[in-house]
């Protein structure tokens, strides 16, 4: 994995583009969709609508939906990661320290579904990326785990579920 994961820097990723799951770890900045919207919800004028020029942190995409999203996956392939990278480090990280401690530095923060419009969020931290969705997309905050096919629950090895503790409160 080129990048590591470090809670509140990176965040983990679901993306399902023409029928097809990936996972990421990029920094989260990428994933406010439509950054226009972002950029007018901090200007100081809220009745002032901006169209800033200069999107060149993430590659010149000012709107991040179905119509962009294959020329932005190719420029962050490099985050690109494996079911395996993930639990390569979940069982890393359940090997050396207590696993509950490192759970929201595994946890996928987002789901971003381009051929359904649709972005979920259970980034805990104020972010809010589903405030800032393209228009005619839904954006909720909203725990998704039970949305991502069982193949591709990087969490679940041999059987185990890693976001849930013997206690009984776990995170699925």
């Amino acid at each position: 994995m080129k990048v590591n994961i470090e809670y509140g820097e990176n965040i983990i990723v679901a993306v399902l583009f023409n029928g097809i799951w990936k996972w990421y770890v990029t920094e989260k900045d990428y994933w406010f969709l439509d950054l226009i919207k972002l950029e007018n919800a901090f200007s100081n004028d809220s009745n002032q609508v901006t169209e800033q020029d200069d999107f060149s942190d993430r590659f010149n995409i000012a709107v991040l939906n179905e119509n962009t999203a294959k020329d932005f996956l190719d420029k962050i392939v490099d985050f690109q990661v494996s079911k395996d990278e993930l639990r390569d480090v979940i069982l890393q990280v359940e090997g050396k320290l207590n696993l509950e401690d490192y759970i929201l530095e595994l946890m996928p923060a987002l789901l971003v579904d381009f051929d359904n419009k649709i972005l979920l969020s259970c980034f805990p931290e104020p972010a809010s990326f589903e405030s800032f969705t393209p228009d005619g997309w839904v954006g909720k905050y909203e725990d998704f785990l039970d949305k991502v096919p069982t193949e591709e629950k990087y969490w679940i090895i041999n059987n185990k579920n890693y976001f849930r503790f013997d206690n009984g409160k776990g995170v699925e």
